[in-house]
């Protein structure tokens, strides 16, 4: 899979807030809350060290039990700490129990459990019936058709929602602009179409992709852009972009090389000047099933 670490995740989790797009939340959680199912048990793919967990739980505001999934044993020994300094941060009493941890919020208790698993492998091995929706961020533009198949097939079976937040869609603006920009925009793209564990990335065509495979199974689709809008007030996060995207620029076509290197130096005196904004083009999709099962 990618190589996502704690501390691009941190840094990235405010802006992804920022982003998010609150309507295609907050109809997930009266969709839920509606159900009449109590606690409501959301099962998080790829969840990196929580986020989703920390974005949507008190959208829900009653009692909810977590399953957060990922392949990175470091994301999962780090979702714990982060889960308990946020919980601290809000004045939220918390504890640990033998198979996670516990929140007690003032509409409800917030149950949170983390599972190691190779989502490209045994996907079908979670237990969808054992819950009542599913999420996840940042992480369909990094699989495959074949897997988005695999994913929409157990979707309908179980008659699941999934909220599937911060998907790239392609889009990516610098300002101010610099002729160089196509030319790290495509190397991007073509980054992007790499294998990431899971066969030829989908990459900035997942989102539509999956939209369309969920409607022809039945779905209700609502889509939103859930775009990164970063500036001056984001030196860190423009740094490590400009650095990224230099290092996916092919050594072999060596005036392209030169052309990047030659882009990362004005990039990088603009982010420290406070004079560079960059636009991040991101989708949020939300699939809800024609026919839920009952509770």
């Amino acid at each position: 899979m990618s190589g996502f670490d704690a501390g691009w995740l941190g840094l990235r989790e405010p802006v992804d807030a920022l982003a998010r797009d609150p309507g295609l939340a907050d109809r997930l959680a009266r969709w839920l809350t509606g159900s009449g199912r109590r606690p409501i048990r959301i099962v998080d793919l790829a969840a990196g060290t929580g986020a989703n967990f920390r974005a949507l739980a008190p959208r829900l505001a009653v009692d909810q039990h977590w399953l957060l999934v990922d392949h990175d044993d470091g994301l999962i020994a780090a979702q714990a700490d982060a889960i308990r300094r946020w919980a601290k941060d809000r004045g939220l009493p918390w504890r640990d129990e033998d198979e996670g941890l516990s929140i007690l919020a003032p509409d409800g208790r917030w149950r949170v459990q983390a599972r190691c698993l190779d989502l490209s492998q045994r996907l079908e091995s979670i237990d969808l019936y054992a819950f009542d929706a599913v999420t996840t961020t940042a992480f369909l533009d990094l699989v495959s058709d074949a897997w988005l198949a695999r994913l929409g097939h157990w979707l309908a079976a179980a008659g699941l929602p999934l909220l599937a937040t911060l998907t790239v869609d392609g889009r990516r603006s610098w300002s101010p602009a610099l002729p160089a920009d196509r030319l790290l925009l495509d190397a991007f793209l073509g980054h992007q179409a790499g294998d990431k564990g899971f066969g030829a990335a989908l990459g900035e065509r997942a989102a539509p992709a999956l939209a369309a495979r969920l409607a022809t199974l039945g779905f209700e689709i609502e889509s939103a852009t859930s775009d990164w809008r970063l500036g001056r007030e984001h030196p860190a996060m423009l740094s490590r972009l400009i650095d990224e995207a230099v290092a996916v620029v092919s050594p072999r076509q060596a005036a392209g090389a030169v052309a990047a290197r030659e882009w990362q130096v004005i990039r990088h005196r603009q982010a420290q000047q406070g004079l560079l904004g960059l636009q991040v083009g991101h989708l949020d999709l939300l699939a809800i099933p024609a026919s839920p099962r009952s509770p």
